[in-house]
């Protein structure tokens, strides 16, 4: 197959809403691992935002198979705005063109903003302090102390930005920026404490 059914191919297998590792894609479209590494890039330079879960049982995914085409977040709405001004004290031709297009986008980051209001699963029978606190923190935007105990069972401080909730593997992660690591990364709930100092 050439490169864009292997990348397709790639695609189609995350959106089972499994977790696959490089040398499992590997193995199953015919390829070498730094291909997969490749399509990855190109795919998200696409749009298409495909998860990393680090460690040794980790891998590719992608966390709302059926909604994987938002192309935009507030950061690429920042810099249309910026554009915009720019556009309009030149006075650009078809800026209303260009502002029914920032409009639109601006709708669709909204709709997506509301889903990942996350989430108080009426399923989780641990409605815990914690959990409120990180609902909390992700409806009102805010960043929370906590405490993180590590694989090797050492607890360390972290000021996250909590993102959304999710469920995987029978287990419920927030996805969170991180100020320590400067980064986007998963925190397996079970092993978070509030910091209440």
């Amino acid at each position: 197959m050439g490169k864009i059914s292997n990348a397709i191919e790639m695609l189609n297998y995350l959106n089972t809403g499994n977790k696959y590792s490089v040398k499992d894609l590997a193995e199953k479209i015919g390829i070498t691992e730094r291909m997969v590494r490749y399509y990855k890039a190109e795919l998200e330079q696409a749009g298409i935002s495909i998860e990393t879960f680090m460690g040794p049982n980790g891998g590719y995914y992608i966390l709302n198979p059926k909604n994987q085409y938002n192309h935009f977040n507030k950061y690429d709405l920042q810099i249309l705005n910026n554009v915009d001004n720019i556009l309009k004290e030149i006075n650009y031709e078809n800026i209303k063109k260009y502002e029914k297009i920032i409009n639109k986008v601006q709708m669709s980051n909204d709709i997506e903003e509301e889903k990942s209001k996350y989430f108080l699963d009426y399923s989780v029978k641990d409605k815990s302090k914690l959990y409120f606190a990180l609902n909390d923190a992700i409806t009102n935007k805010n960043p929370l102390k906590i405490l993180y105990r590590s694989l090797n069972q050492e607890w360390q401080e972290r000021i996250i930005h909590p993102l959304q909730i999710f469920k995987y593997d029978d287990q419920f992660y927030v996805t969170a920026y991180c100020e320590l690591r400067d980064d986007i990364r998963h925190f397996e709930i079970s092993r978070i404490k509030l910091n209440q100092k």
